[in-house]
């Protein structure tokens, strides 16, 4: 058996896989789907990693605009978790706090299994206004066994336009994260304000992660 099998080589000595010197940052050697019975016929590819380990959270919720930030319902109220309903007392994120009665209660909280990154926010918003609304998506990072109120982090805001109808539908579509690390534990939810309250708010969106 010759000694200069690839498998004896040295890590100086293998070169990398096919095609890695134009493959993009941050993606993994994966192989197509194909056409053959056998499901053996596909080519190799570079694939992004936002592909890899992908978890996809789903929120949904209405509300009457305002032009501080509200937020979802406790879980105690019938109308949780959809209505957006609960003043968060200011119109910046940052400005404000929750307490972790209210924190942990937020219908539309979800607990993040595991270290992540949001890679994009895919959805809609309908409004009977014309005013902007902005979308912000929040984590918090509880400690255990702690009382301290929680200052809200922005992962990202998202400020559309109302059409004037709830018939007529607004994109949201934002893959460049303002913050997008998570942490095992953290707890996501949705807030939304409107530049000068009074429309009707419909939001359905769907964050994206993905493990490091």
């Amino acid at each position: 058996m010759a000694a200069n099998e690839h498998k004896n080589l040295s890590s100086a000595n293998r070169h990398n896989p096919k095609d890695f010197e134009n493959a993009t940052n941050n993606t993994i050697l994966s192989k197509t789907i194909g056409t053959s019975a056998t499901g053996t016929d596909g080519n190799l590819e570079w694939k992004g990693k936002a592909y890899m380990g992908v978890t996809n959270y789903k929120m949904q919720g209405y509300t009457t605009g305002a032009t501080n930030y509200y937020y979802g319902e406790d879980i105690a109220d019938t109308k949780s978790p959809y209505e957006m309903a609960v003043d968060y007392g200011n119109s910046a994120v940052a400005s404000g706090s929750l307490t972790v009665t209210k924190m942990f209660r937020i219908g539309q909280g979800v607990v993040i299994p595991e270290t992540a990154e949001v890679t994009s926010v895919k959805g809609w918003i309908t409004s009977n206004g014309s005013n902007v609304v902005t979308v912000a998506i929040c984590k918090v990072t509880p400690t255990a066994d702690a009382t301290a109120a929680l200052v809200p982090v922005v992962i990202d805001e998202i400020a559309l336009t109302g059409l004037s109808s709830n018939d007529k539908m607004v994109a949201i579509s934002e893959t460049t994260i303002t913050t997008s690390a998570l942490a095992a534990g953290d707890i996501i939810f949705p807030m939304i304000k409107e530049a000068s309250g009074g429309s009707t708010i419909y939001m359905n969106l769907t964050i994206q992660t993905t493990t490091f």
